[in-house]
Protein backbone atom coordinates (compact mmCIF):
# COMPACT_ATOMS: atom_id res chain seq x y z
CA UNK A 1 0.00 0.00 0.00
CA UNK A 2 3.36 2.19 0.20
CA UNK A 3 3.23 5.40 -2.10
CA UNK A 4 -0.81 5.07 -2.53
CA UNK A 5 -3.52 7.25 -2.86
CA UNK A 6 -5.80 6.57 0.81
CA UNK A 7 -9.35 7.43 2.30
CA UNK A 8 -9.65 8.92 5.31
CA UNK A 9 -10.17 6.00 7.70
CA UNK A 10 -8.16 3.29 5.52
CA UNK A 11 -6.31 1.10 7.24
CA UNK A 12 -2.34 2.03 6.62
CA UNK A 13 -0.30 -0.22 9.34
CA UNK A 14 -0.12 -1.49 12.95
CA UNK A 15 1.05 0.73 15.97
CA UNK A 16 3.47 -2.65 15.79
CA UNK A 17 4.97 -1.70 12.69
CA UNK A 18 5.00 2.09 12.76
CA UNK A 19 4.18 5.09 14.17
CA UNK A 20 1.20 7.67 13.42
CA UNK A 21 3.16 10.38 11.48
CA UNK A 22 1.18 13.65 9.68
CA UNK A 23 -1.94 13.03 8.71
CA UNK A 24 -2.54 10.03 10.21
CA UNK A 25 -4.16 8.47 13.87
CA UNK A 26 -3.90 5.48 15.68
CA UNK A 27 -7.14 3.63 16.86
CA UNK A 28 -7.06 0.35 18.70
CA UNK A 29 -3.80 -0.23 17.20
CA UNK A 30 -4.79 0.51 13.85
CA UNK A 31 -2.87 3.51 12.16
CA UNK A 32 -5.68 4.86 9.77
CA UNK A 33 -5.28 7.77 7.43
CA UNK A 34 -7.33 11.02 8.50
CA UNK A 35 -6.76 12.77 4.99
CA UNK A 36 -7.31 11.87 1.29
CA UNK A 37 -3.55 12.02 -0.06
CA UNK A 38 -0.42 9.76 -0.63
CA UNK A 39 0.59 7.11 1.90
CA UNK A 40 4.51 7.14 2.62
CA UNK A 41 6.50 5.58 5.27
CA UNK A 42 9.62 7.40 6.90
CA UNK A 43 11.71 4.70 6.62
CA UNK A 44 14.25 6.50 9.07
CA UNK A 45 11.88 7.31 11.81
CA UNK A 46 9.33 4.32 10.79
CA UNK A 47 6.33 6.70 10.33
CA UNK A 48 3.39 6.28 9.08
CA UNK A 49 2.75 9.53 7.06
CA UNK A 50 -0.55 10.79 4.69
CA UNK A 51 0.84 13.54 2.80
CA UNK A 52 -2.09 15.43 1.12
CA UNK A 53 -2.51 15.61 -2.95
CA UNK A 54 -0.94 19.30 -2.72
CA UNK A 55 -0.73 22.52 -1.49
CA UNK A 56 -1.87 24.45 -3.93
CA UNK A 57 -5.87 24.42 -3.39
CA UNK A 58 -8.40 24.46 -6.52
CA UNK A 59 -11.74 26.59 -6.55
CA UNK A 60 -14.91 24.06 -7.43
CA UNK A 61 -16.29 24.67 -10.65
CA UNK A 62 -19.61 23.31 -12.58
CA UNK A 63 -18.86 20.27 -14.10
CA UNK A 64 -16.67 19.10 -11.28
CA UNK A 65 -16.41 15.78 -9.89
CA UNK A 66 -15.74 15.52 -6.15
CA UNK A 67 -15.69 13.32 -2.93
CA UNK A 68 -17.63 14.78 -0.16
CA UNK A 69 -17.93 13.50 3.26
CA UNK A 70 -21.88 13.57 4.30
CA UNK A 71 -22.35 15.54 7.81
CA UNK A 72 -25.76 16.19 7.61
CA UNK A 73 -28.70 13.25 6.55
CA UNK A 74 -32.25 15.13 6.03
CA UNK A 75 -34.93 13.67 4.09
CA UNK A 76 -35.50 16.94 1.71
CA UNK A 77 -31.28 17.13 1.88
CA UNK A 78 -28.06 15.95 2.40
CA UNK A 79 -25.21 18.35 3.53
CA UNK A 80 -21.37 17.48 3.02
CA UNK A 81 -18.19 18.62 2.75
CA UNK A 82 -16.16 18.62 -0.24
CA UNK A 83 -13.21 17.33 0.46
CA UNK A 84 -11.40 16.37 -2.83
CA UNK A 85 -12.02 17.42 -6.36
CA UNK A 86 -11.16 14.32 -9.20
CA UNK A 87 -8.22 14.54 -10.90
CA UNK A 88 -7.07 17.40 -9.09
CA UNK A 89 -4.10 16.45 -7.01
CA UNK A 90 -4.81 19.41 -4.66
CA UNK A 91 -6.52 20.49 -1.41
CA UNK A 92 -10.19 22.07 -2.00
CA UNK A 93 -10.40 26.05 -1.17
CA UNK A 94 -13.27 28.58 -0.91
CA UNK A 95 -16.83 27.41 -0.01
CA UNK A 96 -16.63 22.96 0.77
CA UNK A 97 -20.12 22.81 2.35
CA UNK A 98 -22.30 21.47 -0.22
CA UNK A 99 -26.29 20.24 -0.06
CA UNK A 100 -27.52 17.43 -2.65
CA UNK A 101 -31.40 18.05 -3.03
CA UNK A 102 -33.29 14.86 -2.26
CA UNK A 103 -34.63 15.46 -6.47
CA UNK A 104 -30.73 15.26 -7.18
CA UNK A 105 -30.11 11.93 -5.75
CA UNK A 106 -31.27 9.31 -8.38
CA UNK A 107 -32.81 9.20 -11.53
CA UNK A 108 -36.51 7.49 -9.88
CA UNK A 109 -38.54 9.08 -7.08
CA UNK A 110 -36.56 9.03 -3.95
CA UNK A 111 -38.57 9.96 -1.00
CA UNK A 112 -36.48 10.10 1.79
CA UNK A 113 -32.48 11.48 1.07
CA UNK A 114 -31.40 9.66 4.38
CA UNK A 115 -32.55 6.80 3.35
CA UNK A 116 -30.02 6.74 0.89
CA UNK A 117 -26.52 8.42 2.53
CA UNK A 118 -26.00 8.49 6.05
CA UNK A 119 -23.37 10.77 8.31
CA UNK A 120 -20.02 10.09 7.64
CA UNK A 121 -20.80 8.31 4.00
CA UNK A 122 -18.08 9.27 1.56
CA UNK A 123 -19.82 9.75 -1.82
CA UNK A 124 -18.78 11.07 -5.46
CA UNK A 125 -20.55 13.69 -6.88
CA UNK A 126 -21.15 16.24 -9.48
CA UNK A 127 -21.01 19.83 -9.04
CA UNK A 128 -23.76 21.53 -10.49
CA UNK A 129 -23.99 25.10 -8.96
CA UNK A 130 -21.50 26.73 -7.24
CA UNK A 131 -23.10 30.09 -6.91
CA UNK A 132 -24.67 31.56 -4.39
CA UNK A 133 -24.11 27.95 -3.02
CA UNK A 134 -22.30 24.48 -3.53
CA UNK A 135 -25.24 21.94 -4.85
CA UNK A 136 -24.42 18.47 -6.02
CA UNK A 137 -25.90 16.09 -7.58
CA UNK A 138 -25.83 12.00 -7.83
CA UNK A 139 -27.96 10.59 -10.55
CA UNK A 140 -25.35 9.08 -12.86
CA UNK A 141 -24.54 5.30 -12.12
CA UNK A 142 -20.45 6.21 -10.95
CA UNK A 143 -22.11 8.79 -8.66
CA UNK A 144 -23.05 7.69 -4.74
CA UNK A 145 -21.52 6.25 -1.81
CA UNK A 146 -18.18 5.10 -2.13
CA UNK A 147 -17.07 4.18 1.59
CA UNK A 148 -19.56 3.68 4.05
CA UNK A 149 -19.40 2.75 7.48
CA UNK A 150 -21.89 0.24 9.47
CA UNK A 151 -24.73 2.08 11.47
CA UNK A 152 -24.59 -0.18 14.53
CA UNK A 153 -20.65 -1.16 15.25
CA UNK A 154 -18.96 1.46 12.70
CA UNK A 155 -16.81 -0.73 10.04
CA UNK A 156 -16.52 -0.27 6.90
CA UNK A 157 -19.48 -1.79 5.01
CA UNK A 158 -18.87 -4.43 1.90
CA UNK A 159 -20.47 -4.85 -1.07
CA UNK A 160 -22.83 -7.83 -0.94
CA UNK A 161 -25.27 -8.66 -4.20
CA UNK A 162 -27.22 -5.24 -4.56
CA UNK A 163 -27.18 -4.23 -0.63
CA UNK A 164 -24.25 -3.26 1.99
CA UNK A 165 -23.22 -5.55 4.92
CA UNK A 166 -20.84 -5.06 8.04
CA UNK A 167 -18.56 -8.03 7.93
CA UNK A 168 -18.04 -7.79 11.69
CA UNK A 169 -21.96 -7.50 12.70
CA UNK A 170 -23.49 -8.83 9.89
CA UNK A 171 -25.82 -5.87 9.77
CA UNK A 172 -27.57 -5.13 6.32
CA UNK A 173 -28.12 -1.61 5.10
CA UNK A 174 -28.87 0.36 2.05
CA UNK A 175 -27.13 3.15 0.22
CA UNK A 176 -26.85 4.86 -3.13
CA UNK A 177 -23.74 3.28 -4.59
CA UNK A 178 -21.36 4.13 -7.11
CA UNK A 179 -21.01 1.48 -9.12
CA UNK A 180 -16.96 0.87 -8.25
CA UNK A 181 -18.14 0.62 -4.82
CA UNK A 182 -15.89 -1.65 -2.84
CA UNK A 183 -13.50 -1.64 -6.14
CA UNK A 184 -12.18 1.94 -5.99
CA UNK A 185 -9.10 2.75 -8.38
CA UNK A 186 -7.67 5.15 -6.03
CA UNK A 187 -5.23 6.06 -8.59
CA UNK A 188 -8.59 7.52 -10.90
CA UNK A 189 -9.30 10.10 -8.09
Amino acid sequence: MKDKLVMPGDQLSTSEELLPGDGTFEENGIIRAARIGTYIIDEKHRTAIVKPASSTPVLLKKGDVVIAKVIVAKPTMIIADVVHVTGKKRSVSGDTDATIHVKEIAQGFIKDASTEYKTEDYIRAKVIQVKPSVQLQTKDRNFGAIKALCSKCRHALVKKGHGLECENCGNKEHRRIADDYGALDMKKL
